[in-house]
């Protein structure tokens, strides 16, 4: 009768009347013996007499035996794979992923129409502009994607201008002043674009392999796009 023993890794067969006992204990630097892996004591009946047999024939004391190339020897459960450990950083990224960036909403001030020559006030919800969480958790490690706004890029159709801020009604946070109208532009109104951005960093909790770090690439941004009529104001002059 053959004995086996099944690991996650590889399979001892044994000759008959053998045993094998796995201890959690490493394998040797050379990796050639298993400590752990003795071969115990047998018996076997020769022309009606019970002979002793030991491994290696040493009276009776427990002898290594070798690693079989296929097994890992040390830390091995019967029936149960080793646990591989995910990198921190593959952790971030999935982390990185579950973060839900809002796009933002475009408001001008005058609002659908303003004017040459006169400051129109730029804004996002303060929604679109704030500060973003996501986590992802693997066993032993938990790991949160955070990001930052960063800042506010307004693209008007004539020019461009950047924010560090939300923006505000009256554009003294944020404001662009047109110096054409839009009389030439399709449907006779610009093009204009918002795009929010965020810097993107992470920190974890565990058997991490940083306590934090940034991305290949450390920002995110959303983008939203409108159109905006600019007029001319109109004066009337008379002679005195």
């Amino acid at each position: 009768m053959l004995t086996r023993l099944f690991s996650a890794i590889g399979v001892v067969i044994l000759a008959t009347g053998a045993t094998v006992v796995l201890s959690t204990a490493p394998a040797n630097a050379s990796g050639q013996f298993c400590p752990g892996c003795v071969a115990a004591h047998s018996t076997r009946t020769i022309h009606g007499r019970s002979a002793s047999r030991s491994g290696g024939g040493h009276g009776g004391k427990s002898t290594p035996l070798p690693c079989p190339p296929n097994m890992a020897c040390g830390a091995l459960t019967v029936g149960a794979a080793p646990v591989q450990r995910v990198p921190t950083i593959d952790v971030a990224y999935d982390a990185r992923n579950q973060l839900q960036l809002p796009a933002p909403h475009v408001h001008t001030s005058p609002r659908l129409k303003t004017f040459v020559q006169i400051k129109t006030g730029l804004w996002v919800d303060p929604a679109d502009f704030a500060h973003t969480e996501a986590p992802a958790t693997v066993p032993g490690q938990t790991v949160t994607a955070i990001a930052e706004p960063k800042s506010v890029t307004w693209s008007m159709g004539e020019g461009t201008i950047t924010c560090g801020t939300a923006g505000s009604p009256r554009g003294t946070a944020c404001g662009y002043t047109y110096q054409r109208s839009s009389a030439d532009q399709p449907n006779k109104k610009y093009p204009i674009s918002v795009t929010v951005t965020w810097d993107v960093s992470w920190t974890c909790q565990g058997a991490c392999d940083a306590p934090g770090g940034t991305f290949a690439v450390p920002t995110m941004s959303m983008t939203a796009n409108a159109t905006l009529a600019v007029g001319e104001v109109q004066t009337e002059s008379r002679p005195g």
